[in-house]
């Protein structure tokens, strides 16, 4: 009886002291439960715009062409007049003043170069450069050099990215469900590399003027109730559908 009264007391003395730390472990975990909600971030708020995370920028550059030289030849090939012909038609299109033709000085290719150069010019004024718009210039070749190439280049407005390619985060495994960094990247390279004018991304163009006789003979032909029996007011194969272009 005495052994059983004393087993009853070590077994409460054991609860009553394994309580405080049970009542610790669910305080704790409510906590972390608080904290995990604090943490919770709004999938909405997070910014999805490709154009806002590679933005194009609109600035001066300067357009480059080398022709390479050979010591042997001092004639410009067929292949390098056309294209030749592009760059000067690149040229014309940018608006740009000035198109220079550089020509390397202290190398092996000197002669050659200067000769090449002269025919570079010919085939510039073929493709439509005025002759006052092209600038002979002269850039010095680096020690040792045997076969420096000559330079042409104009400066123009241009649009660019920055490069593509970074991968700063890992695309398999975020919490956001957002777009990866390089996201677009690649488009918007590909628009400013085709666009024509490049403040067209800017600014919008003025509207050309209206065809104002064009004009008169529709809306004379509206007023008098004509039916237009246009191809498109036509149904494949059929005459024209009734009631098309009828007031």
């Amino acid at each position: 009886m005495t052994s059983l009264a004393s087993a009853t007391r070590r077994h409460l003395r054991g609860s009553a002291s394994g309580l405080p730390l049970l009542v610790a472990s669910g305080l704790a975990l409510a906590l972390s439960a608080c904290s995990h909600v604090d943490r919770q971030e709004i999938v909405g708020s997070v910014p999805q715009d490709y154009r806002l995370a590679h933005p194009i920028a609109i600035e001066d550059s300067v357009k480059t062409m080398d022709i390479p030289v050979s010591l042997n030849s001092a004639r410009l090939s067929e292949g390098f007049k056309a294209n030749i012909q592009g760059f000067a038609q690149g040229f014309r299109r940018s608006g740009a003043a000035v198109i220079a033709i550089v020509t390397p000085s202290g190398s092996a290719d000197e002669r050659a170069a200067t000769w090449l150069s002269f025919q570079i010019q010919d085939t510039l004024v073929a493709s439509g450069v005025s002759a006052k718009q092209i600038d002979f210039r002269v850039y010095r070749a680096g020690p040792g050099e045997r076969s420096a190439p000559v330079r042409i280049a104009y400066s123009a407005i241009s649009a660019h990215t920055a490069p593509c390619g970074s991968w700063p985060d890992q695309v398999g495994n975020t919490e956001k469900n957002g777009n990866y960094y390089d996201f677009g990247c690649a488009t918007q390279q590909n628009l400013a590399a085709i666009v024509d004018n490049p403040l067209d991304l800017l600014y919008p163009r003025g509207m050309s003027p209206s065809d104002t006789a064009r004009r008169s003979q529709v809306l004379d032909l509206y007023r008098k109730g004509a039916i237009f029996q246009g191809d498109y007011s036509r149904e494949p194969g059929g005459e024209a559908a009734v009631g098309v272009g009828s007031p």
